[in-house]
């Protein structure tokens, strides 16, 4: 048997095997101990970094459908070892709830651990005594039969604890279908499979252990961030990290960028940018921030990751110049963000020569909160998304009729940030910043994570991404994307019904329904202006390059061809493995990150956003008239009528008469008032 007191040898990555030399680092407040192992003969001074319990952690969680599928092993007979006396009692209490029991103990010292069932009566028992040359604890005698009566077995376990149950759940976190185990989840598995009903704040606290056993504690990742940063750029050449402390190593910023993904955006993404911020939900808060494109294929591109205690301007400007020293200078740059004032501040000061333009959904919320009115959203919307200034000029004058509050409120917003038309550089197809919310709700149950397990569980999930579209691009069997190829052939239909004449052979007129547009083939410019702000063929290009029998796909722009796709996933995404095999340098390692200032704030985390009101009558219906998308307050449609003497009344249709008790009016216009008898 091996000594467990001797130290056990390092295997170095070249090969080498050595004696380690442990070293003990003097204890600090809120950190917790970390240990070096220092090579003697290493001369580039290299430290391989290990947190104690370093080998239980892990990054990810195991997947599986039933709760019992991976229970820990309750086999307990004489002569059994167990390195202490608390992994004896932890798996006597596995055993005890799969056997629907519950025990106490009779002695309990260094030397021997005596336990008995919990009534007197009953014959099973165990005692175990510690082996002479360690802490091992064997198991001298074992008696497992009962003589419990039935009426004494009761569904609460006392050796049900969260630590235990933390234990059993921690291996099966992660659900089948993607998610995070929550405490009800957890109530209802011990219930069905172990027949035991436990309280919601015994599961919530199983489920926090749970999360720091497979996770780490907050505490440990705020101290593993440099070695983690320092990892992946290692692993990944060209990634950009940055990890901002204050002067007394309290947690301030940190910044993560990959190499694949700053070098995909620069060489096939269009230049648009989505921002948005997004709180976390773990033991400090913070916010998570988030800058993100869309590929040709219209699918979500990540690009930066940061975190930090809250959207504020200080916050958001060191994130943006992050952003700006990973990305470079960008031509014809344009921001979409969400009116949030700090955004607006830190892009005008770091990116003073990029486009600043806003949501139009959350643009067309926000009047629906200010004015109560789906309708001035709504053709505000039609103007944003115009691509012409006829178009626009149209939908707003019909603005400005129905609400002249609404149309002021849209003017002085600028309508060089929302609409299309009058945006000083090509938007795309990208009017909102919804590439950033669809990030946001991946990561909508690991945002209450620890810090650096959140950010490997981001590098995890873009490996996957990464690896899976470019796996998915290659067979694609048209020169440009999916999205791409979609397009055209959608308005390939409309051409088919539009006459074409040919002014000379690069310029033509195209009619259809009494209109008339002019397109240039050459320019690839169309009066209809979608041609030359998606850079995407419109239904009248298509029309003129059929009349020359040109292929479609030379006239779109290189971001929505096929080749461009799998360039930008070609490069992959290197994993860091686990932390126990890290090797970092000494004073990477020896950087103190203290945890940061702020706390979450007290009671139940938001699991979602807030949903705005506007949002939440749109799945209820009417009680005046029975249809969804408003409320009876706001309702115009003629009220529902009931079969049998009570009616719904347009005037009235809340209130019941208290003399014929009939609904549609009140006691001083019933027609029966006069006949009332006082």
């Amino acid at each position: 048997m091996q000594n467990v007191d001797e130290e056990p040898e390092q295997i170095q990555p070249h090969g080498r095997r050595v004696q380690g030399v442990s070293y003990t680092a003097p204890d600090m407040a809120g950190t917790s101990e970390v240990r070096y192992n220092i090579t003697a003969s290493d001369s580039d001074n290299v430290t391989t970094w290990v947190i104690p319990g370093a080998d239980a952690y892990s990054f990810g969680t195991c997947t599986s459908n039933t709760f019992a599928a991976q229970e820990p092993r309750t086999m307990i007979y004489k002569g059994q070892f167990f390195p202490s006396k608390k992994d004896l009692k932890r798996l006597v209490s596995h055993f005890s709830m799969r056997q629907n029991f519950e025990w106490k103990v009779k002695r309990s010292n260094k030397t021997t651990l005596h336990l008995v069932c919990i009534i007197d009566e009953c014959t099973w028992k165990l005692r175990a005594v510690r082996r002479d040359e360690g802490t091992y604890f064997q198991v001298r005698s074992f008696i497992n039969e009962h003589s419990c009566p039935l009426e004494e077995i009761h569904r609460r376990h006392r050796q049900a604890s969260a630590v235990t149950i933390g234990e059993v759940v921690a291996p099966r976190l992660q659900q089948h279908d993607g998610r995070l185990m929550r405490p009800k989840d957890i109530i209802a598995n011990m219930k069905t499979i172990y027949g035991i009903q436990i309280m919601y704040s015994k599961a919530h606290y199983a489920l926090q252990y749970a999360l720091s056993l497979s996770y780490g504690t907050h505490e440990e990742t705020f101290q593993l961030l440099p070695s983690f940063a320092y990892i992946l750029e290692q692993q990944n050449p060209g990634t950009i990290t940055d990890l901002q402390c204050a002067d007394d190593g309290k947690f301030l910023y940190f910044f993560m960028s990959l190499w694949s993904s700053i070098r995909g955006f620069r060489r096939c993404m269009r230049p648009v940018i989505a921002v948005d911020g997004t709180h976390l939900k773990g033991r400090f808060g913070g916010t998570m921030f988030v800058a993100t494109a869309q590929d040709g294929n219209e699918q979500v591109y990540p690009i930066a990751f940061g975190y930090g205690d809250s959207e504020n301007n200080n916050s958001w400007e060191w994130f943006l110049e992050c952003l700006r020293g990973a990305l470079g200078h960008i031509d014809d740059l344009v921001f979409i963000y969400d009116r949030h004032a700090s955004i607006e501040a830190g892009i005008s000061k770091v990116f003073p020569y990029a486009t600043h333009t806003i949501c139009c959904w959350h643009f067309g919320e926000n009047m629906k909160k200010r004015f109560h009115r789906k309708d001035v959203a709504d053709i505000m919307d039609s103007a944003a998304r115009s691509y012409s200034e006829i178009q626009y000029d149209r939908h707003m004058e019909e603005l400005r009729k129905l609400h002249k509050g609404a149309y002021d409120y849209a003017i002085d917003a600028g309508p060089h940030k929302w609409s299309r038309v009058h945006c000083p550089r090509r938007r795309y197809r990208l009017m909102t910043t919804n590439v950033a919310e669809c990030i946001n709700s991946c990561l909508k149950f690991a945002r209450q994570l620890p810090l650096m397990t959140l950010a490997e569980f981001i590098r995890n999930m873009l490996q996957k991404w990464f690896h899976d579209r470019h796996t998915a691009a290659q067979p694609m069997r048209h020169r440009l994307t999916d999205a791409a190829h979609g397009v055209i052939q959608k308005r390939v239909e409309k051409c088919n019904y539009m006459t074409v004449n040919a002014v000379d052979w690069n310029i033509f007129s195209v009619k259809h329904k009494g209109k008339q547009w002019t397109v240039n083939l050459a320019r690839k410019t169309c009066t209809c202006n979608k041609f030359q702000m998606d850079f995407i063929p419109c239904s009248h290009a298509l029309a003129a390059a059929r009349e020359r029998n040109l292929d479609f796909t030379s006239r779109c722009a290189d971001y929505y061809k096929r080749e461009t796709l799998i360039d930008a996933y070609s490069v992959p995404i290197m994993p860091v493995g686990h932390p126990s095999s890290w090797v970092v340098p000494s004073d990477i390692a020896a950087r103190v990150v203290l945890n940061p200032k702020t706390k979450r704030q007290s009671g139940r985390p938001m699991e979602g956003r807030h949903v705005s009101s506007s949002e939440r009558t749109t799945t209820q219906s009417c009680r005046r008239c029975g249809q969804p998308g408003h409320n009876s307050r706001r309702c115009s449609n003629p009220p529902m009528v009931n079969e049998g003497p009570r009616t719904i009344a347009p005037d009235d249709y809340r209130h019941k008469c208290s003399i014929c008790h009939t609904i549609g009016h009140n006691k001083q216009t019933c027609p029966q008032k006069d006949t009332l008898v006082e």
